[in-house]
């Protein structure tokens, strides 16, 4: 999972844009039942708000999913609604956060395998209508209530959750060891509701720590026979994967933190 800068967003965001998604959320609320409010969010002109706040987004905001680090989006519309529009799973009564429908702050990017719902032979997820919080009896059935809920899964929006998520060197996700055991449910939710866990990905990682395993071993021949330009090649070379914009950037942070008694790897992952 990577963290998301609101900022890196906001800015791209054009008057037209905002007026569009300002226009749809009028329609929204005058809307009476929820069947019109359903019908509303059909609308070709709701889902162009969508797709359009995805082109302005910023090239390194689209080259990968903000939850699984895949770079493939493997969707036309790749627009996850942190808190759904429709409806909640396991809440029955619910009719979606639907008055955030048109709120760019509720919008992350998704692949398809993170965002629909699918099964693998080894898990069973996809975030589809999911929405678990810590504190179900704060639940939010009308607008701006929503600030009292606390999300019990991460949320790339969150600078502080990212960190939570940590991986072993099979590339299995996990609770990162530094951090509080209250925290594990919540990643343990993530990894479910996005097959976080699944085969695929995690060859992808341990296949990251492979390559880390590499290149340190480069970094320390050159350094026993002080080839200056083998350690920059080395070095550069693990600069570049753990780039955010990189395949798999956090798991490539976790795998690199294990050489971090080499100051050369100290200055990579900017630790003091």
């Amino acid at each position: 999972m990577r963290w998301i800068c609101k900022d890196d967003i906001e800015e791209r965001l054009t008057e037209r844009w905002r007026l569009a998604a300002s226009n749809a959320r009028a329609t929204l609320d005058i809307a009476v039942t929820n069947e019109e409010k359903k019908a509303v969010l059909k609308l070709s002109s709701s889902s162009k708000v969508w797709r359009d706040f995805y082109e302005l987004l910023p090239e390194h905001l689209k080259k990968k999913c903000w939850y699984c680090e895949s770079e493939e989006i493997r969707s036309d519309m790749p627009v996850d609604h942190f808190r759904p529009k429709g409806k909640i799973e396991g809440e029955q009564g619910h009719n979606g956060y639907w008055w955030l429908s048109f709120d760019w702050k509720n919008y992350r990017c998704a692949c398809t395998f993170c965002n629909s719902l699918r099964n693998f032979e080894e898990s069973t997820g996809g975030k589809g209508c999911k929405f678990p919080l810590i504190n179900p009896s704060n639940r939010a059935f009308i607008p701006g209530a929503e600030v009292l809920e606390e999300p019990n899964f991460l949320d790339p929006l969150d600078p502080e959750d990212w960190k939570l998520l940590w991986f072993d060197n099979d590339g299995k996700p996990m609770l990162n060891p530094s951090s509080e055991l209250a925290n594990n449910e919540k990643v343990q939710n993530t990894i479910d509701i996005f097959h976080l866990h699944e085969s695929k990905i995690v060859r992808k990682r341990n296949q990251v720590r492979l390559n880390i395993e590499k290149h340190i071993n480069k970094l320390k021949k050159a350094l026993t026979e002080r080839d200056s330009e083998s350690i920059q090649e080395a070095k550069i070379s693990l600069r570049k994967m753990v780039r955010d914009t990189e395949m798999l950037s956090r798991a490539a942070i976790v795998f690199m933190r294990q050489h971090r008694d080499l100051p050369e790897i100290k200055e990579i992952l900017q630790i003091d």
